[in-house]
C-alpha cells in the first residue's frame, strides 16, 4: 500500500504573473520546470505546463517571507527540503514495485531516488546537524546498496539477452545457461532486497526521512547553493586532472561519482545558476552515461570470471564477450577524453563568478 506524501512544512500555493512579455516567465520568478525539479507540484487539478494560462505559474512552494518586487524569496532549507521532497515521493511511488520485482525500472528509480537523496543531503549538509546528515547517509548507502545489487543484475542480463540472439546456436545454448544462472542470483538479490524494504531498519529510515520534512535538523537556513556546486566541479575538475595516462576502471569510476556530486549539486542550485547551469547538468548527464557505460562492461566481465562454467562453448561464449567488453570500455574512455572539455567549458560558464565554500 502506498505512503500518502508528506507536505513541506509550510507549505502553501501562490500564482505569480511575470512581468515579462508574451507570456513568458521573467528571470526573477523560478520556472514551472526548475520549481518542479526541486519538488514544487501544481494545484490539484491545475493545467500541464504546456495548457497553463499565459502569463501565469501556480505552483505549491514552501511559504517563504516576500523578498523584493512581493515575489517569495526562498532560502537555502527550502531548496534542500523541497528536493527531499522529490526524492520521498519517488520512493513512495516505486517502492511496492520494488518489492514485487516485476518490473525492473522500479528497482531503477527508486536506486536512483536514493542516490539523489545521498548527494542532496552531502550537498546541503551545510543546513542541517552534521552527525544527522553522515548517519542518515550511511543508512541511505546501505538500502542502495542491496537496490543496486538487484540493478546490476538486471542491467547485466538485459545486455547479455540482446547480445546472444545475434550469437552462433552453439553459444546461444551456452548463454541460455549463464542466463539462468543470472536469474538464480538475481532471485536472491530480490529476496534481500524484499527483506530489507519489509524490516525495521528500513522503516527507521523511511520514519527519519518523512520526520525531516516536517521538523528538519536545521543549523543554519543559509548558505551558498551555487558555492556548494562550484566547490563540487572544482573537486570534479581537480580529479580529472590527476587521472594517469591510462586510467583504470576504479579511476573512471572515482571520477563518475564526483560527476554525479557536481550534477546533482547543481540540480539544486539551478534555480539560481540558471540556464548556464541547465547546459552543465544536461552535458553531465552524458558524461555520467559515457562512464556508466565503462561502469556496465567492467560488471560484465566481473560476473563471467564468477559465473561462466568450463565447457568449450561456455568458453567460447566468455571470450568473445570479454572482447566485446574490452571494446566497450575502449569506446567510453574515448568519449569521455572528447567530452571533457565540453563539461569544463560550461562548468566555467556556470561557476566562474561563484566563490566555492
Amino acid at each position: 500500500m502506498a505512503r500518502p506524501t508528506t507536505p513541506v512544512a509550510g507549505t502553501e500555493c501562490r500564482t505569480w504573473k511575470p512581468r515579462s512579455p508574451e507570456g513568458s516567465l521573467s528571470a526573477d520568478v523560478p520556472s514551472i520546470d526548475s520549481l518542479e525539479r526541486l519538488g514544487a507540484t501544481r494545484t490539484p487539478g491545475a493545467p500541464s505546463a504546456s495548457t497553463i494560462r499565459p502569463g501565469y505559474a501556480t505552483v505549491y512552494r514552501s511559504s517563504v517571507p516576500k523578498g523584493r518586487n512581493g515575489m517569495p524569496a526562498s532560502s537555502s532549507v527550502d531548496h534542500v527540503l523541497l528536493a527531499m521532497k522529490a526524492q520521498l515521493s519517488a520512493i513512495h511511488a516505486h517502492e511496492a514495485g520494488a518489492r514485487n520485482g516485476q518490473d525492473p525500472e522500479d528497482v531503477h528509480q527508486m536506486r536512483v531516488a536514493i542516490r539523489r537523496l545521498r548527494a542532496i543531503l552531502r550537498a546541503g549538509r551545510a543546513v542541517f546537524n552534521p552527525k544527522w546528515v553522515e548517519g542518515l547517509r550511511r543508512e541511505l548507502k546501505w538500502l542502495g546498496t542491496r537496490l543496486g545489487r538487484v540493478r546490476d543484475l538486471d542491467v547485466l542480463h538485459a545486455y547479455l539477452r540482446s547480445w546472444l540472439t545475434a550469437r552462433p546456436a552453439v553459444e546461444r545454448i551456452a548463454g541460455r545457461r549463464l542466463l539462468r544462472h543470472l536469474d538464480v542470483d538475481r532471485a536472491r538479490a530480490t529476496a534481500g532486497l524484499r527483506a530489507a524494504l519489509a524490516g525495521p531498519r528500513y522503516a527507521r529510515v523511511h520514519a527519519r526521512l518523512e520526520a525531516a520534512l516536517i521538523r528538519p535538523p536545521i543549523r543554519t537556513a543559509e548558505v551558498s547553493l551555487p558555492g556548494i556546486a562550484a566547490g563540487e566541479f572544482a573537486k570534479l575538475r581537480k580529479a580529472v586532472k590527476k587521472l594517469p595516462t591510462h586510467p583504470n576502471a576504479d579511476d573512471l569510476h572515482a571520477v563518475r561519482i564526483k560527476v554525479k556530486r557536481a550534477r546533482y549539486a547543481t540540480e539544486l542550485a539551478q534555480p539560481m545558476v540558471a540556464r548556464p547551469g541547465e547546459r552543465f547538468i544536461k552535458t553531465a548527464k552524458r558524461l555520467q552515461d559515457i562512464l556508466g557505460e565503462h561502469q556496465d562492461a567492467v560488471v560484465v566481465e566481473a560476473y563471467l570470471r564468477r559465473a561462466i562454467d568450463r565447457t568449450q562453448a561456455a568458453q567460447t561464449l566468455a571470450q568473445q564477450l570479454r572482447k566485446q567488453q574490452g571494446k566497450r570500455r575502449d569506446q567510453a574512455l574515448a568519449a569521455f577524453t572528447e567530452q571533457w572539455p565540453k563539461i569544463k567549458r560550461r562548468g566555467r560558464r556556470a561557476f566562474g563568478t561563484v566563490t566555492a565554500p
